[in-house]
């Protein structure tokens, strides 16, 4: 009974830890960047009765060619004349269907994944020194903060994982088949569930080929993976037909622009396992956010692997699970650098809860690594509140400037309107070349009036950025608007041009 209670304490105490966490964001209004295209993505779906998953753009007759969307222009594409958002139909729609209550509340179901995580590691065991950090002292915590398909993901690809390493044990036919559903439902979340379902394939086959010396037929059974090749199968036949690449929007937007150096996906991957340099900062990798379960690989021994098919059946994953995201990896991760490798937190945390007690006899070893873990999550709680507070001053300062257009030079600027975006009309100018074009559809739709724009501080960074401020003054003088008027705040400046009547 105590065992029980003492579960439900703990469940309770990091349910309410995320609440009070998000309440303190506002994670309602905390919509920048990655959360911001996600829920634009999912109101245009219902708003549009799943007709089309073209997102809604107010400004389509001052930018038909979706040139100056305002949001980042690495998230969005142009396909068959629709603005296609990079994250996948199976998130958009699932959280589409809760349309009858208030969209901005849906970061808070993040709580009911957390949940779910934590009873899926209670039923297999994991000790609760072992849960609490696997829950407080990695990526995943950060992950649940915001709006995102990260909570889904972990779902699905953790209950997919465990029934997978089920059958692995005892070669029970549901347990297969419960496995291959639900990775192979994982996949519409995040393509690294193709990789983690060839990683635990691949793990078993090497293990009963070479360990246990099965037969290739006993290997290779069809019912191992035909259900998640068979789901596999319709993820890239809908990709194809939708998007024209069988990856869909996630490669498009991720993997099809650039093409990168061998040097420059080993720097990616060391900041996602490691630490790296960045422009602004040192990478956080998943390693250095808990490093006791490096520790925990570091201490296993050959014998004591090969020894016990347990622990080299999560070794293994660890292993090749994190050499294929290295090897495919588009970034780094670029806010939290840990994602790509949340996945391992199941298979780390049996491990770690193997050595757990061999751990606990140097306590100050064991209180270092988890103390350490957690400020680096407490550490990112702070990056995101504090930013939280900046999105919210600067919208304060953007309500400042109103007209019927607002043109701003960067997506900080135009990103911040946040869910104003789906009625409100703004467009962000990023490079001189489009100057032209915006002129030319601002006359012809008779545009009276609109604002330009731009930050108040003058860096060596945001050099082009002010060059293009002046290309639209100069050419909004061209074309007839009277543009004399400025308007500042703390950290915007802005121009109201008027058209001259002749």
């Amino acid at each position: 009974m105590t065992k029980y209670r003492n579960t439900a304490i703990t469940l309770f105490c990091l349910s309410f830890s995320l609440l009070l966490i998000q309440f303190l964001i506002r994670v309602d209004t905390y919509y920048l960047s990655d959360p911001l295209v996600k829920m634009i993505q999912v109101i245009s779906l219902w708003n549009q009765n799943w007709s089309t998953e073209g997102i809604l753009y107010p400004s389509t007759d001052l930018d038909p060619l979706f040139l100056m969307s305002p949001l980042n222009e690495s998230f969005v594409f142009l396909h068959e004349g629709k603005l296609i958002g990079p994250f996948p139909i199976g998130f958009t729609f699932l959280y589409s269907i809760f349309g009858l209550i208030p969209f901005r509340f849906l970061p808070y179901l993040n709580v009911v994944f957390l949940i779910l995580f934590i009873r899926l590691l209670y039923k297999n065991g994991i000790q609760p020194s072992v849960l609490i950090l696997t829950i407080l002292g990695t990526v995943a915590f950060p992950l649940l903060i915001d709006f995102s398909e990260n909570g889904l993901f972990l779902i699905f690809a953790g209950y997919g994982y465990t029934f997978l390493y089920q059958a692995f044990l005892n070669d029970k036919k549901e347990n297969w088949i419960l496995g291959n559903i639900f990775l192979g439902l994982s996949l519409w979340f995040r393509l690294e569930g193709i990789l983690l379902f060839l990683t635990i394939q691949l793990t078993i086959w090497l293990i009963h080929f070479y360990i246990k010396k099965q037969s290739l037929s006993q290997t290779l059974h069809p019912l191992r993976y035909i259900i998640f090749f068979t789901l596999l199968f319709f993820f890239l036949i809908w990709n194809t037909i939708n998007y024209s690449h069988p990856l869909g929007t996630r490669y498009l937007t991720n993997f099809g622009k650039i093409e990168k150096q061998i040097h420059e996906q080993i720097q990616i991957f060391l900041a996602i396992v490691f630490t790296y340099p960045r422009s602004n900062a040192w990478a956080l990798g998943f390693f250095i956010h808990t490093p006791v379960f490096l520790y925990t690989l570091i201490q296993l021994r050959k014998k004591q692997i090969f020894q016990n098919p347990t622990l080299l059946f999560h070794f293994s994953i660890v292993i090749i699970f994190t050499l294929l995201v290295g090897i495919t990896a588009p970034n780094d991760g670029v806010t939290l650098t840990g994602r790509y490798l949340s996945v391992l937190i199941l298979p780390l945390s049996f491990l770690l809860n193997d050595q757990i007690a061999e751990l606990k006899k140097t306590k100050i070893r064991f209180y270092l690594f988890f103390v350490w873990s957690y400020l680096c999550t407490l550490l990112i709680l702070v990056v995101f509140y504090l930013s939280s507070q900046e999105l919210k001053k600067l919208r304060k300062e953007l309500a400042q400037f109103e007209s019927p257009l607002i043109v701003t030079t960067n997506e900080l600027l135009s990103g911040s309107y946040g869910l104003d975006l789906l009625n409100k009309k703004v467009i962000s100018v990023r490079k001189e070349y489009f100057v032209k074009y915006l002129f030319y559809n601002i006359q012809n739709a008779k545009q009276n009036e609109f604002m330009v724009l731009t930050v108040a501080k003058v860096t060596k960074y945001n050099k082009e950025e002010k060059d293009v401020f002046a290309e639209i003054l100069s050419e909004a003088k061209y074309s007839g608007y009277d543009c004399s008027k400025e308007e500042r705040s703390a950290r915007v400046i802005g121009r109201r041009c008027i058209k001259i009547e002749k």
